[in-house]
């Protein structure tokens, strides 16, 4: 019995066995945890350092900057300024010459190097604008067309230098660049156009622009246009025989013209100088004062082949509202004055004579029609062309204006409202 009982022992001995617990470093699944936290802290380590070093990069490339919205100080009235230098002139001691002075060659060399010095000054403003575009031929070979115009820097507003250039020489271009005065070339794109001046604002990514190309180059100094005369000396700089860099000297013939333009008139620089076809860039007085913006879109046989610009005053609006991407809308009249004496001399409204409507425009679109004088815009009463040219600054895209016509009819003149859509030319 008790041998039985032994040998029962012997083969079951094994249930009785001790079962040792696997160490937790061996668990697989602690191990694998372990590795994924060994890991996520490596990754985090890594991301640190690259942060570091790549943070200043980033926030140099990305970081959204504060957009500057340029401003053009306005001119003091015309009639102040000549009171303020009649008694300015009344203070000082006359200046008596009491021996005529005979002009040697020599002299001539010394005044041709001082005009052109002032020439000179201008160019740290002047940019050369290259517009290339891409064009099959008969033979379906692509060919690549080149043209260069000038430009002039109008302003740093923080995030671009802004170019202002002849919006019909860039408008069709595949690719814009702008060279600047120390020979550094970089892309530029067309911000903003008006179709009625045929002006354009370009701009270059200021953070493009190397510390040494920002110190040579400033922002052009507009001066006044209002108080020139005619026979007073000017320069014209940046393309004006239409080569880049070319200078001309010369004199003004006409500072007072006005060109009728849509919506309004524009004063005209006319000077005694030649006309080149490719001709731009801006006119300078004796100081290097920008006073006009050569153009090359107002033409009449009386000046077609002498040099012509835009009076600068008149332009400062323009250039500002480019500048800030502001919209230029328009109505789309030709018109003129109709002053107390015109209207007794032929028995019509006071106002403004509309002696066209430009086809498809909002004018026409409203109801305006050639003939109506228009005698008032959103409630202001109107009496001159200019008052329309500078209430249509005020208004954006697709704003919905009233205009007050009178029209003739067969019982005289009657008001009518008309509701016009403003809108940019395009």
């Amino acid at each position: 019995m008790a041998e039985e009982k032994r040998r029962e022992e012997q083969e079951f001995s094994f249930v009785k066995e001790k079962i040792k617990k696997q160490p937790f470093y061996q668990n697989r699944t602690l191990r694998r945890a372990g590795l994924q936290i060994l890991f996520s802290v490596f990754c985090g380590i890594v991301a640190c350092f690259a942060f570091v070093l790549v943070h200043p990069w980033m926030e140099q490339t990305f970081e959204k900057q504060q957009v500057t919205e340029i401003t053009i100080p306005q001119e003091e009235d015309p009639d102040t300024e000549s009171e303020a230098e009649e008694e300015q002139g009344s203070s000082q001691d006359p200046v008596v010459i009491t021996e005529p002075q005979e002009l040697e060659a020599e002299d001539y060399a010394v005044l041709y190097s001082k005009l052109k010095k002032v020439a000179d000054m201008a160019n740290s403003s002047l940019v050369t604008v290259t517009a290339s575009s891409s064009d099959t031929d008969w033979f379906n070979e692509t060919y690549e067309s080149r043209r260069q115009i000038s430009g002039l820097l109008v302003g740093n507003n923080g995030v671009e230098i802004l170019i202002l250039a002849p919006w019909s020489q860039v408008d069709e271009a595949d690719k814009l660049q702008a060279t600047f005065v120390d020979g550094t070339s970089l892309d530029a794109v067309l911000k903003n156009y008006d179709k009625v001046t045929d002006l354009a604002v370009l701009s270059v990514n200021l953070a493009d622009i190397a510390e040494d190309t920002l110190s040579d180059i400033r922002i052009a100094d507009l001066g006044s246009s209002r108080s020139l005369k005619a026979g007073e000396p000017v320069i014209a700089v940046g393309s004006p025989a239409g080569i880049a860099g070319s200078v001309k000297y010369g004199n003004l013939v006409s500072a007072g013209y006005k060109e009728s333009v849509i919506d309004g008139s524009y004063g005209l620089l006319i000077t005694d100088m030649e006309r080149s076809r490719e001709g731009s860039g801006v006119l300078l007085n004796l100081s290097g004062q920008v006073i006009g913006l050569i153009e090359d879109t107002y033409l009449h046989s009386a000046n077609e082949n002498v040099l012509t610009a835009y009076a600068i005053s008149d332009m400062k609006e323009i250039i500002e509202h480019l500048s800030n991407s502001q919209d230029l809308v328009y109505m789309g009249i030709h018109g003129s004055d109709v002053t107390e004496s015109t209207a007794a001399l032929h028995d019509i409204p006071e106002g403004v004579y509309v002696a066209g409507v430009e086809p498809d425009s909002p004018a026409m679109n409203g109801g305006i029609q050639a003939g109506d004088v228009i005698t008032g815009i959103n409630g202001r009463e109107i009496s001159s062309l200019s008052q329309i040219q500078e209430m249509l600054l005020k208004f954006s895209r697709e704003q919905v204006i009233r205009v007050v016509v009178m029209r003739q009819g067969k019982d005289g003149y009657k008001e009518i409202e008309c509701s016009v859509t403003v809108d940019v030319m395009q």
